[in-house]
């Protein structure tokens, strides 16, 4: 006997601005700092079954996460449909935010609340999901700030989270690029670096983008100190991780890119993650809605043009 339950699950993606701890604290590293955005998300539905089954976008993607998901809550299996979805390994999360999807899916069909399924969906997917901020993208929604990874554990935790206003805007484009690094490869490679690599002063410049100039940038309402932070941020992410990805971004569709936006006004630009996405932030919805359209008439047809507005929530779920 199976569930008749429906639960329907529609996330954000994120944005990631750089990390703020380039430096070993104690049994710590790194500790990543991200924006919770909608836009472009993952919008899906599963019920229970007697066996697994994946169909729409990404289906074969999903596949295995989704038997991981059932086994996880004891669930005999799961029928998912996934309606959209977020590009993978471009920089926009979508790894944690569809494990995560799938994961609270399954808390709530074994019988979990819709208030308790997030926060379960965390504690089980953390072999998962590497991305603290990512988690707290889902979970929390907003500005979020991660704990690092403690030596020998799966990942991180989001530790705070600030709302962000919300008449600021995100201008993001996706370049036509052969560049893509994949979750696995991305833990090995930032874990790897960090071991090698000392990084006190930069360590310090970040701590200070983000305590003196990105977080009172949020609560003063303050779009230039807030975006100055950002910028700085990025900058210093790009240059810890340069040699790893050739410079301060991941490849030359990016680095034009950032160019571009930066030419059409955009404040706080920088590269997401490991690229290739790149943003740039606007004080108000008109002057990016022009700076959309301008990029839309500049770029080549097969690069993509997001408006992304800050999602202060995490993703809604529903049950019917």
């Amino acid at each position: 006997m199976t569930s008749s339950k429906r639960v329907s699950v529609w996330t954000g993606a994120r944005i990631h601005l750089g990390f703020y701890g380039l430096c070993t604290h104690g049994d710590l590293r790194l500790g990543g700092v991200g924006l919770s955005v909608d836009g472009v998300g993952y919008k899906i539905t599963v019920e229970a079954s007697n066996t697994v089954t994946v169909e729409g976008c990404q289906a074969d993607r999903a596949l295995g996460y989704v038997s991981k998901a059932a086994r996880a809550f004891g669930v005999e299996g799961l029928r998912v449909k996934l309606h959209e979805c977020i590009p993978p390994h471009v920089g926009l999360g979508s790894t944690t935010q569809l494990i995560l999807a799938l994961y609270a899916s399954a808390a709530i069909l074994a019988g979990y609340s819709v208030e308790e399924a997030a926060i379960e969906a965390v504690k089980r997917s953390r072999r998962e999901s590497f991305s603290g901020v990512g988690k707290g993208a889902f979970v929390y929604g907003g500005l979020v700030i991660d704990t690092g990874v403690r030596r020998g554990s799966a990942g991180a935790l989001p530790a705070a989270y600030a709302r962000v206003p919300e008449h600021w805007r995100v201008v993001a484009i996706l370049p036509e690029t052969e560049w893509r690094i994949e979750e696995e490869e991305e833990r090995g490679v930032i874990m790897r670096i960090v071991e090698e690599k000392g990084g006190q002063d930069l360590c310090c410049k970040a701590y200070s983008a983000l305590m003196r100039m990105v977080l009172p940038g949020i609560a003063f309402n303050d779009f230039d100190l807030f975006a100055r932070g950002v910028e700085e941020l990025d900058r210093i992410t790009g240059e810890y991780f340069g040699d790893a990805q050739g410079g301060l971004y991941c490849c030359k569709e990016s680095e034009e890119t950032a160019r571009l936006l930066s030419r059409l006004g955009a404040r706080g630009v920088g590269q997401s993650s490991w690229g290739p996405l790149v943003y740039g932030f606007y004080e108000d919805e008109s002057k990016a809605r022009k700076a959309l359209e301008e990029a839309k008439r500049i770029i080549p047809g097969s690069w993509t043009v997001y408006m992304l507005r800050p999602r202060n929530v995490g993703a809604r779920i529903s049950v019917s």
